[in-house]
């Protein structure tokens, strides 16, 4: 009888133990992964505006632009011949408009 008692004191304390080194483990990861979210949307930012510097430099962008744009148009005119949705290739070319105005 001896033995079964000390076993039994034995599983909740290794519950306990477990439990205290899992919240230990998590708190530090889940401060880093804010924080690493945080750095993403400011490397996300300055991206963008190296993105529009780079535009702004390249002087065939607003050509390629326009072109890709109505590329698009024309895409669009025959998939909606064959009975398809041409509503994505619209939208992708009014949004190389808009780049082309850069």
């Amino acid at each position: 009888m001896t033995n079964c008692k000390h076993t039994l004191w034995f599983a909740p304390v290794l519950l306990l133990v477990s439990v205290i080194v899992i919240f230990g483990v998590a708190s530090p990861n889940l401060a880093y992964a804010s924080e690493i979210s945080l750095s993403d949307e400011n490397k996300i930012k300055v991206r963008k505006k190296e993105e529009q510097s780079l535009k702004r430099q390249d002087k065939s962008y607003s050509q390629q632009a326009k072109a890709l744009a109505k590329h698009y148009k024309k895409t669009a005119k025959l998939i909606k011949k064959q009975g398809g949705d041409p509503k994505p290739l619209l939208d992708a070319a009014a949004y190389f408009e808009d780049q082309s105005k850069i």
